[in-house]
Formats: structure tokens, sequence, C-alpha cells
């Protein structure tokens, strides 16, 4: 019998060469671990998606998108992306929505925001976007943990770092995002 490490990876060749049925058996291998992992942003009062509504657009998207990762830590990695495409687009989507339509606002516990402000995922995407631009580790390294659900010993050894290194750059980035959304804040305040 094969590991689950080991499946993974023969599914994911599998997927490579183009085999339409190794995605559905690789979204049965992996559907707990992308559960674990959505149910932080799923299912709360005034949530956009819930916990298995986001992982199946994750899912789909990957499978619409023909990926065909090397393994299964950069399988996660692209599911981590996904899952952060997915929350953004259902954050437009409501955030274009009339507003006061009695529903509570979806707040969640994060470092990235103040407690008193409701996270804005789409201005979160745009300050991680800029954040990208002039520090891509850093970037990534919010996308595996906040969006990925990824733990910082997974996150150093997708990226071949040590976890000290891993903690250090989710400091500097939750740092230069407050920072960010902050002037977004202010910007935006101002403007009004």
């Amino acid at each position: 019998m094969l590991s689950p490490a080991q499946d993974t990876a023969a599914l994911l060749q599998r997927c490579s060469n183009g085999d339409d049925d190794a995605y559905g058996e690789l979204f049965e291998l992996v559907y707990t671990d992308l559960h674990r992992r959505a149910r932080r942003w799923g299912g709360g009062p005034g949530a956009t998606l819930s916990t298995t509504a986001l992982v199946h657009e994750t899912f789909l998207s990957l499978a619409g998108s023909r990926i065909a990762p090397n393994d299964r830590a950069h399988f996660f990695r692209i599911a981590a992306r996904a899952m952060r495409r997915v929350l953004i687009d259902a954050s437009r989507r409501r955030n274009a929505r009339k507003r006061g339509d009695g529903r509570e606002a979806l707040t969640l516990d994060t470092s990235l925001v103040a407690p008193d402000r409701e996270l804005d995922l789409v201005a979160l995407d745009q300050a991680l976007e800029q954040l990208a631009t002039s520090e891509p580790r850093l970037a990534q390294v919010v996308e595996l943990h906040f969006y990925g659900g990824l733990e910082f010993t997974e996150i150093a050894r997708l990226m071949e770092v040590s976890e000290r290194t891993v903690a250090r750059d989710w400091r500097a980035a939750r740092a230069l995002l407050h920072l960010a959304l902050s002037e977004q804040a202010t910007s935006t305040d101002g403007n009004a």
C-alpha cells in the first residue's frame, strides 16, 4: 500500500499527463486537508462562502487550470494561491452588493488588521500584490500561512529555509501589510 505522499505524487504525475480521472482521485485524497485549511475562512456569521463551498470552488479552479504540480508541497502552494483568488473574488462580489441588507459583517480574528476593523480581503490582496513586487518571499509566506493555512514548519520545508526565517518573514510581512492597510484606510477616509 502506498503512503498518502506517494499516492499524491502518483496522482499529480497522472494529472500532469492529462489524466482527467486523476483530478477526482486527487480531490478525494486531499479533501480533508484542504477542508481543514479552509475552515478558518468559511461558515461563520456573514461569511461569504461556507468552508465546503470554499474547498469545492478552490478545487474546481485548480482542476480547471490543468495544473502540473511537482509534488504534494507544490500542490498545496498552488492550492493556497487558488484559495486566495476564490476568497478575493467572493469578497469583491460581496462588496459589490448593495450595502445595508441587515447581514452581519464578516470579521476574522487576524493579526493583519486592527481588532476594531473588518478585514477587507480586496485591500489585503492589493497590499499583498504590492509586497510581492518588493519582497516576493515575504508575500509567499503570507499567502501560504494566511490563505493556505500552512504552519511555519511546513512553509520552511516547502521554501527550503529555516523555520526561524519563516517566523521572521511573517513578522516583517505583517508589519509591512499593516502599514500598507493603514495607509489605504487613511487615504480612503481622507477621500470620503
